[in-house]
């Protein structure tokens, strides 16, 4: 075998190949990917066992297992941008985030949860007929796109109602961006429901969206927004 071939086949196949590299890199967005469904199981677990009823215990029980979804958000908005920067331990910078959102942002987990609780009343109360659904659906919308505004704004100093402002400021100011984190949102989730390779969906969609999600803010002035709003 020629030193050229051996060259390109070490290239290729060592250590630090194209191959190598490509699985390190996948097994890095497996773990942040299953480090968010693992944050997600009291919401999982929550939909397989009770489900939407329009009791109270089921209406509490759901805003409860919503609790760690903002937290959640934080840790992977933060792996993904250790992800486009090639950061090596990514599930350490996730948990470390949502440890951190626990701590410190924990007003935005009882906001979401709040709009959870009064949104299933709304429908239990007022029926779910085109009109009232429809409703909830924009107001879920305007609610989901602020918590995740929030999500990226983990490393400001803002606390409480200014944290609160600042998200949605960001919201009115950038109104492309949100609308970007629906629809990638959106579509992580309907690749989920795909038969035979949907469950598999569960361990990349989530590290894939996020990733998509940043690279749509860096390029359309998240940062500059970001400054704004903290000045």
């Amino acid at each position: 075998m020629s030193a050229v071939a051996t060259t390109r086949l070490g290239r290729l196949l060592g250590y630090d190949g194209i191959i190598a590299t490509l699985l390190l890199g996948s097994f890095r967005y497996f773990l942040v990917s299953l480090s968010f469904v693992c944050c997600l199981v009291p919401m999982l677990a929550f939909q397989a066992l009770v489900g939407w009823q329009a009791t109270h215990t089921a209406l509490w029980l759901g805003a409860a297992a919503v609790l760690t979804v903002a937290p959640a958000l934080h840790g992977l908005t933060q792996a993904a941008a250790g992800l486009l920067d090639g950061e090596p331990h990514v599930a350490r910078i996730f948990w470390a985030a949502f440890a951190g959102a626990v701590r410190h942002r924990w007003g935005s987990a009882l906001v979401l949860s709040g709009a959870v609780l009064v949104l299933g009343y709304d429908v239990a109360l007022l029926g779910a007929d085109a009109n009232v659904l429809l409703g909830a659906v924009a107001v879920a919308a305007v609610i989901a796109m602020v918590v995740v505004a929030a999500a990226f704004l983990t490393d400001s100093p803002l606390r409480g109602a200014g944290f609160a402002i600042a998200a949605a400021r960001i919201v009115l100011q950038r109104p492309h961006l949100a609308l970007v984190w629906l629809l990638v949102s959106a579509l992580a989730a309907l690749a989920t429901t795909l038969p035979v390779v949907g469950a598999v969906g569960w361990l990349s969609a989530p590290a894939l969206a996020a990733v998509a999600a940043t690279i749509c803010n860096r390029a359309l002035g998240f940062g500059r927004s970001r400054q704004r709003v903290g000045a």
